[in-house]
Formats: C-alpha cells, sequence, structure tokens
C-alpha cells in the first residue's frame, strides 16, 4: 500500500493522542488522605489501612487513600476542620471531639449511659444512632459508620488509685475537649485540662497534669505503662468514634464510587469494633506486664456523683435524644 501524506497525518495523530490517553488513565486515580485520633502505633491504624485497602479494591483502583496518624496533618481537633474544608478527605475520630462540632453527640458520652459493649452497640445501630448521624451533614460532614476507642479510665502518676470520687479532688486530668468530659471531671472535684494527644505525655512526665483518661489500647501506642502507676477502671464512657468524610467530597463523587465507600464503611464498622475489644484485652495485659496496678472503681459512687451531667447537658442535646437514650438503657 502506498503511504500518502493522509496516512501519516493519521499516525501522528494517534501517536500525539496517546500520551493524552495514558495522561487521562492516571488522572482516574484520585489520592485521598485519611488520619485518626492517634499515633501509628495504635491498632486503629491498621483498622483505617485495611478500609484504604478495601475501598482501593472496590474502585478498581480509583480512589487512593493513604493514611496519617495523629499529628501527621496537624492536631486532633483541626483533623474535623480539615475535613469540612476539604483538606482531608477521611476522619476517624473519637466523640470527645466530634461534640465540638455536633454537640448532639454528647448524648453517647453521658457518664456511666452504657452499661456493657453489647448495649452501646445496639443503641449506635438502632434510631438514636442513626439520628446522630443525621445532625452531620449540617456540619459539612457525612458519619459512615461507628467504631470504638475502648472504655475511658483514670490513669494517675501517682500511686494512688482513685476508686472513690473523693479521691479525685483537685487532681488535674488531662481531657478530651468536648465540654461534657470537663463537667463530668468537675462534677468529681477534677481540675480537667484539654491538651492535644500529641502533647500528653510530656505534660504528665513533667506533672503539668497528675492524671489521663485515655483508653488501654492508646495507654500503650503511647507508651503511658512508662509514666502511669496506677489505672483505676472508673470507665465514664464506652468512647464511641466514628468514621467520616467531607461532604463536599463525598458528593463530587460518582455514585459508583460513594457506594463503594459506604460498603467499605460497613465492613470497617465490624473490624474496628472487634479488633478493638481483642486489643484492649492485649493492652491490658501489656500495662500489667509493666508493673502497672489496675484496680476497679466505685462505680456507684462515680455515677451518683456525675447524674447531675444529664440535666445540665439536655439544652445541648436535646431532651428527646436524652429521653430516648435513658429508655433505652435504663441509665
Amino acid at each position: 500500500m502506498r503511504v500518502t501524506r493522509r496516512h501519516l497525518l493519521q499516525a501522528a495523530t494517534v501517536t500525539l493522542a496517546a500520551p493524552a490517553i495514558i495522561g487521562h488513565a492516571r488522572a482516574a486515580t484520585k489520592q485521598m488522605k485519611m488520619t485518626l485520633a492517634d499515633t501509628v502505633a495504635s491498632p486503629v491504624f491498621p483498622i483505617c489501612q485495611r478500609f484504604a485497602d478495601n475501598l482501593k479494591h472496590r474502585t478498581n483502583g480509583a480512589l487512593d487513600v493513604h493514611v496519617y496518624g495523629a499529628g501527621q496533618l496537624g492536631s486532633q481537633t483541626n483533623a474535623l476542620t480539615s475535613l469540612q474544608t476539604g483538606i482531608i478527605d477521611f476522619v476517624a475520630h473519637t466523640t470527645g471531639y466530634i461534640d465540638t462540632i455536633v454537640p448532639q453527640a454528647s448524648v453517647l458520652d453521658l457518664p456511666f449511659v452504657f452499661r456493657d459493649l453489647a448495649m452501646a452497640e445496639r443503641v449506635l445501630d438502632g434510631p438514636i444512632g442513626q439520628t446522630l448521624r443525621d445532625h452531620f451533614p449540617e456540619r459539612g460532614i457525612y458519619n459512615l459508620c461507628w467504631g470504638h476507642w475502648g472504655w475511658r479510665p483514670v490513669s494517675t502518676a501517682a500511686a494512688t488509685p482513685m476508686t472513690d470520687p473523693k479521691a479525685m479532688s483537685g487532681l488535674k486530668i488531662r481531657v478530651q475537649p468536648g465540654a461534657i468530659y470537663a463537667e463530668t471531671y468537675k462534677a468529681v472535684g477534677a481540675v480537667p485540662v484539654a491538651i492535644d494527644l500529641s502533647e500528653t505525655y510530656l505534660a504528665m512526665s513533667q506533672g503539668a497534669v497528675g492524671a489521663v483518661e485515655l483508653p488501654m489500647i492508646s495507654m500503650v501506642a503511647n507508651k503511658y505503662q512508662e509514666v502511669v502507676k496506677v489505672v483505676t477502671e472508673t470507665n465514664f464512657v464506652y468512647n464511641a468514634g466514628a468514621l467520616m468524610v467531607g461532604k463536599a467530597r463525598f458528593d463530587g463523587l460518582p455514585a459508583d464510587q460513594q457506594k463503594a465507600i459506604r460498603d467499605a464503611a460497613a465492613d470497617m464498622q465490624i473490624d474496628w469494633r472487634q479488633s478493638v475489644a481483642e486489643a484492649t484485652t492485649k493492652a491490658r495485659a501489656v500495662m500489667l506486664a509493666a508493673g502497672v496496678q489496675i484496680v476497679a472503681a466505685d462505680v456507684e459512687a462515680y455515677a451518683k456523683a456525675t447524674r447531675p451531667i444529664y440535666d445540665k447537658f439536655r439544652p445541648t442535646i436535646g431532651d428527646d435524644l436524652v429521653d430516648a437514650i435513658l429508655k433505652q438503657t435504663g441509665a
């Protein structure tokens, strides 16, 4: 066949277009950022990584999520504002911080409202959990699933158990920024101090605070067995968490990718709860092996001392939600 000018032009057009086609294929992979409320040493970090891997698989590589530990993309508080503004795409956080932007979520942090894990999960998976999730879009966020960070005991640098609430008088304790946390500890005479997790170990080792209220998994992940002498299992709160995605980011994705995110989140919810329960048992063993004393608390005395918190936060949470959770849990 005689090669004509037309054939050469057609070949050139195909050759020049090839890089553009390849470039378009590469651009189809969207790089996304995710962070969580603990360091990369936390057992929640691999849970988030498994979510990212699942999502990448479900979207044939179209959504590629890179997971960062707490502090790597800013403070824990900034993680939520960055989620709202689209700087970060996904955040797995605790209600102790979520309360600052979705105050109704404080209902989950009412002291001693949950007796056990099963009860907490029934509430989160039922109408109350859904009602709370419906408030998130108002703040520019979708709640994709509920998770669990672990019950929060009181851990002290001094070798004095906090078995009775009277022992808490004057104790400086690091708390999360949610208002209900500060008020709960004030109710037992403690002095709550809100400090970012990245600064808490130093604050405790230098005596700026005498105690922390962190889940067992977070204490081991951040090596608090080096500075803590006694863990008192007050376990004020179940400490729910949520996997969240920025609303604007999610709404801008095609329907098939939105479905993939929701399906991967449903898988993560199961993984999150099971893995944290297992990791908590292991973390407790690590603390004991390090010589940390773990003691029970007079839960009835603590519950009585903190009961006024329920009425104090009714205006913040809403009467309907408070009454609903009291009816379901019998607290």
